[in-house]
């Protein structure tokens, strides 16, 4: 009889002990892309200042993917798979990315268009709007250029 009741109450446990990604959150969808307002970010192994820096994010602008909310922080993934958490504050709506193989910056959203510039891989870059294939981006250096990329070698390409 005590086995019994063991045994249901594990399975009564695992149906309703589904993993939330949202508590007191934004409301906003998840997954989605973010980028950071600041050249030095830390990055928490869990949401609080009480929790240990886990590494430190040291470019403006950088993206990041949200894959959690509890309360004002954010669980975030790298494009390198580095995770952990930061503070709503620190974060940005500014749709970022980063090239994730030498690519070609061209005039037009089409292979054969005229390339205005090779891209290397971890470039970061402004991403103005995506289409099918295709995203528009800007590149700011000395010089500013304004192109098209393959949407498979943007990393924050995706509008969640």
């Amino acid at each position: 009889m005590i086995i019994s009741f063991i045994v249901s109450s594990e399975n009564a446990l695992s149906k309703t002990n589904e993993l939330k990604v949202s508590i007191n959150g934004s409301g906003l969808k998840i997954p989605r892309m973010v980028s950071l307002k600041n050249s030095l970010t830390y990055m928490r192994s869990g949401p609080g200042k009480e929790f240990p820096v886990k590494f430190e994010l040291k470019q403006k602008g950088y993206p990041l993917q949200v894959v959690a909310e509890f309360n004002n922080w954010r669980k975030v993934v790298t494009f390198s798979k580095i995770s952990g958490w930061v503070h709503t504050q620190l974060l940005s709506s500014l749709r970022t990315g980063l090239i994730t193989k030498t690519t070609f910056l061209k005039r037009t959203p089409s292979s054969s268009s005229n390339s205005l510039a090779k891209l290397l891989p971890n470039l970061l870059i402004n991403v103005k709007k995506c289409q099918k294939k295709w995203c528009k981006v800007e590149i700011v250096k000395k010089k500013k250029f304004i192109g098209w990329v393959q949407k498979e070698t943007v990393w924050g390409s995706t509008k969640y």
